[in-house]
């Protein structure tokens, strides 16, 4: 018996848009493949099904990172569909970004990546790939000034 396309599963992601002083972070994965390229990722994870949505985000950037951040409202949303999972299957997620400030800590990355950086409007460009994850980086400068509007609204 075939499974429809409207039954199978589906993975629920958050990604932490963290600033850090007009400069946000973004790591590199090298075991992430998308269009068989490594790339670019931002700090968060799968959602872990009837978990605090905040509370999983700030875990996941705490063991990827060591950040302490606060957690804004959501930014964006993207798919990615086809990735290849660490353990070889295929997957479909759907992912929220959330605008996220930086509360405290030293970068210490976990074993799932292998570098960062802080990036600004000039310099994100230099981790430009096919990835969804970076559309939504190149969605954040584009609307860098608005988002910092609704940031201090929202009083991260």
């Amino acid at each position: 018996m075939a499974v429809h396309k409207l039954d199978t599963k589906i993975y629920f992601g958050q990604k932490a848009f963290i600033d850090k002083g007009g400069k946000l972070l973004v790591l590199r994965d090298p075991r992430c493949v998308v269009n068989d390229q490594t790339g670019i990722d931002l700090p968060g994870g799968k959602y872990r099904w009837g978990k605090d949505l905040e509370t999983e985000l700030k875990r996941e950037v705490k063991e990827e990172t060591g950040l302490e951040i606060e957690i804004g409202r959501p930014f964006h949303v993207w798919t990615y569909y086809g990735l290849k999972a660490r353990k070889g299957s295929v997957s479909h997620s759907v992912v929220v970004g959330y605008l996220c400030k930086y509360n405290s800590g030293k970068v210490k990355l976990s074993n799932e990546h292998d570098k960062y950086e802080w990036v600004d409007k000039k310099s994100y460009a230099n981790w430009k790939d096919k990835t969804q994850d970076f559309k939504a980086l190149e969605e954040y400068f584009k609307q860098k000034g608005r988002l910092a509007q609704l940031v201090k609204a929202t009083r991260l």
